[in-house]
């Protein structure tokens, strides 16, 4: 893959070990349902997922809009829209759609609520995205960005300096690694009202944050940006404290919602 285009390209192909981790990591929790309290979900809401990945967040979403609520979930990676659409055939509630490119194949104002997850990061460009999802928001309809900040990582037992050495090594991932603490003013920018900034901690003993750093690896040997030896010896470490009961990881979530004007 291109370096200057893998932040996107890594999402469009996912190897088999990769999406085996995905579908442990994205399954719906119910505590979940709190990052999405900012969206205010109704039952009736008709709600776009960008970035639905597995499938799983959608069909949560979808519990919270019932009775009479839809959901529909985009992907750029055909493996996830095909997957999720056998997963979840049966509930008439949902429906994926994959992308080809950044144009969401929706008419204008169609969605109650937008709900974007760990997706800006990645994107070309935010500002494009965002003038899509607001052309398909409905007036008064709001966006929800639910996005990480890869500067405020804690991985114990690893020196911070060791931390921010990492995943400057995994940064050809991302396109925006520092989205969580930017996407406010991009919102703004993008003429959505009201914008309000809340934070979810996410604090992981049990392991569920190796499969991050797993993940991270993966893209830091594709470039070698570090030493394999070196990120072997690191993945160690975290697997030792996990079995120690010392291990420690932490990402917080930015939750950001915006409006729509009933004058749009």
């Amino acid at each position: 893959m291109d370096i200057d285009t893998f932040y996107t390209d890594h999402w469009r192909e996912i190897e088999d070990e990769r999406v085996e981790r995905y579908e442990q990591m994205f399954v719906w929790q119910d505590a979940q349902a709190k990052l999405l309290e900012p969206s205010a979900l109704a039952p009736g809401h008709t709600v776009l997922d960008v970035g639905a990945g597995p499938g799983f967040f959608a069909s949560g979403v979808a519990g919270l809009v019932a009775p009479g609520g839809r959901v529909h979930g985009v992907d750029i990676n055909q493996r996830f829209v095909d997957d999720a659409n056998q997963r979840f055939a049966d509930d008439e509630r949902l429906q994926f759609h994959h992308l080809t490119d950044h144009h969401l194949p929706f008419a204008d104002a169609t969605f109650d609520r937008v709900i974007c997850k760990n997706v800006l990061e990645y994107v070309p460009d935010i500002s494009a995205t965002l003038d899509e999802i607001v052309r398909v928001l409905k007036p008064g309809g709001r966006l929800q960005v639910i996005d990480s900040d890869w500067g405020c990582v804690i991985v114990e037992p690893w020196a911070p300096h060791t931390v921010t050495r990492f995943f400057e090594a995994a940064s050809p991932a991302f396109n925006e690694p520092y989205v969580g603490r930017r996407i406010a003013a991009r919102m703004a920018d993008a003429g959505l009202g009201d914008v309000v900034v809340r934070m979810s901690p996410f604090a992981d003993q049990s392991g569920r944050g190796l499969h991050v750093l797993r993940n991270m690896a993966s893209y830091i040997n594709t470039f070698a940006t570090l030493p394999a030896e070196e990120v072997d010896e690191l993945l160690g470490q975290v697997e030792q404290a996990l079995a120690n009961n010392r291990f420690l990881f932490c990402l917080p979530q930015f939750l950001v919602t915006g409006d729509k004007t009933n004058k749009a």
